[in-house]
């Protein structure tokens, strides 16, 4: 079996949940041929230039902008991100991978990847069903395309979403956002806290945010340096080497510890070590804080999925949404003084988690391949 699974590097989100999927195919069906694909890796710079980078200048400099844009998006129904003479043009090696490959399932982790899956079997590269995974807690009309097998939902809300704009009940999926099986096994707080030069008692606080979007990570650090309240802060700043530069900048002094790291793969054992998570409202974040049982205090959400992912965890009463800096360290620290409250806040966040968001995903990719291909719609808790 030949499973192609089609993402674009929007944010690291889409491409761990993509990664997540395909590992989890390889592992349920060890004589699969997984291929991951990230279309905009792929794509021409003169495609990028027109439809990438206009979104991050947005992001950083017109969030407004977007906002309205994204907006106009919903209301009017729109078909496509772009047209598909674009995709067709800025993305040939993705198309022609499409048709060398020959998958037997397509599994589409970003919007624009269930476009460019649609279009390939409109021109006739591909046969395969197309698996759309949906990795927020909103989505748009743009994934509810024809050529859609099936659809994989975080919860009920975005399923009534999908069904308004016509996709078939039957084949709607409500399992969760698919995060890294690391996430699965159980870390030793004791041991990542000496990992990380933390002694005594000392909360551990998991500052989160780095990525193409804006972000203030640096001054929230600063915030939380002049309150003089004991915590180690670990400022996790991925990809974005900017946002690690101004960390590392950040002056504290005891009782408050920071250390600012770039890319790591030991995420899932800090959340587990953490007391509080600090973070952009990502989907694919809220479902790893869930798994970990965290409470969580979001800031600079981008207008949006973001908006919408917060607003779904502040409902569940697991975490809060703060506007600038300065509200941002003092609902941190609110909370450092009232264990009580985080108490109760990580059982409201662990109530959210779906464990088996990975697997039910690649089962449902699979099941696609039966002679039938049909998709019952279902439930889990």
């Amino acid at each position: 079996m030949k499973i192609l699974v089609l993402t674009l590097s929007f944010g690291s989100g889409h491409v761990r949940a993509a990664q997540a999927v395909a590992d989890e195919l390889s592992r349920q069906v060890p004589a699969s041929n997984v291929l991951v694909v990230d279309a905009l890796a792929e794509s021409r710079l003169l495609f990028r230039a027109c439809y990438e980078w206009p979104y991050w200048l947005m992001l950083r400099y017109a969030p407004a902008l977007w906002d309205r844009f994204s907006t106009a998006r919903v209301k009017h129904k729109h078909e496509g991100t772009a047209p598909s003479w674009a995709f067709r043009m800025g993305c040939p090696k993705v198309f022609s991978t499409i048709k060398i490959f020959n998958p037997d399932v397509i599994v589409a982790a970003e919007v624009a990847a269930c476009e460019i899956a649609a279009i390939a079997r409109r021109l006739g590269l591909t046969q395969a069903p197309i698996l759309n995974v949906i990795t927020d807690y909103e989505a748009e009309p743009i994934w509810v395309q024809p050529e859609v097998a099936a659809f994989t939902v975080a919860d009920e809300n975005v399923s009534a979403e999908l069904i308004s704009w016509g996709a078939p009940a039957s084949r709607i999926l409500i399992c969760g956002i698919p995060v890294d099986s690391g996430f699965d096994a159980a870390h030793s707080s004791k041991e990542v806290r000496l990992r990380y030069g933390i002694t005594g008692n000392t909360p551990l606080v998991l500052l989160m945010g780095g990525g193409m979007g804006p972000t203030r990570m640096d001054q929230v650090a600063e915030q939380l340096a002049l309150s003089k309240t004991p915590m180690h802060i670990v400022a996790i700043a991925g990809k974005d080497k900017r946002a690690l530069r101004r960390l590392k900048r950040v002056t504290v002094a005891a009782p408050v510890s920071l250390l600012a790291v770039g890319w790591t793969d030991d995420v899932a054992a800090l959340m587990q070590a953490a007391r509080i998570l600090v973070t952009k409202p990502g989907g694919l974040t809220i479902s790893e804080a869930a798994l970990c049982s965290l409470p969580v205090v979001f800031f600079d959400p981008i207008p949006g999925a973001e908006f919408v992912n917060a607003r779904r965890m502040v409902d569940a009463g697991a975490a809060v949404v703060t506007r600038g800096p300065s509200e941002t360290a003092q609902a941190i620290i609110s909370f450092l003084n009232d264990k009580p409250s985080t108490d109760v806040m990580a059982l409201r966040s662990q109530a959210m988690a779906r464990p088996n968001a990975r697997k039910e995903i690649a089962a449902l990719a699979i099941g696609l391949l039966a002679p039938a291909g049909q998709v019952t719609r279902r439930r889990t808790a």
